[in-house]
């Protein structure tokens, strides 16, 4: 009879350690997965900020490309603009001198009229500007 309980008591512990060794793997079980799919769902994150990362590193690089090109054009673009603006004032001065000259051989040619003719007015062809008159002087 005590061989009876000793061995229904070693078989209840034997079914007990059985069943505590499948509720070990079945929790093992259950803890690998939820960390598989914590860890997926972290690296799934990771993933994207790294990826935005590549494209932010792409497109800042573009930027600063597109932004060399400007650059060089604007340069490109004042000095033409400054070339032109040159070349409008020697414009404005060669008109300036052409003016001047004008009234100078005007003068000449009233004085060589005046010289020839004998009379005692000097008549100028054309009113001179202002500007050129001060040019004269």
């Amino acid at each position: 009879m005590l061989s009876r309980v000793v061995k229904e008591h070693q078989d209840k512990q034997a079914l007990f350690r059985e069943q505590q060794e499948k509720r070990r793997k079945a929790a093992l079980a259950a803890v690998h997965k939820c960390t598989g799919t914590m860890v997926d769902s972290l690296n799934s994150g990771v993933e994207k900020a790294y990826e935005n990362q590549r494209k932010l590193d792409r497109e800042a690089k573009a930027l600063q490309a597109h932004s060399a090109r400007y650059v060089k054009q604007t340069t490109q673009w004042l000095g033409l603009v400054e070339g032109f603006h040159k070349s409008l004032k020697s414009l404005g001065d060669l008109e300036q001198w052409a003016k001047t000259i004008e009234a100078d051989m005007q003068t000449v040619v009233a004085t060589l009229d005046f010289a020839y003719r004998g009379s005692g007015e000097v008549h100028v062809l054309h009113e001179q500007s202002p500007q050129a008159s001060a040019a004269t002087r």
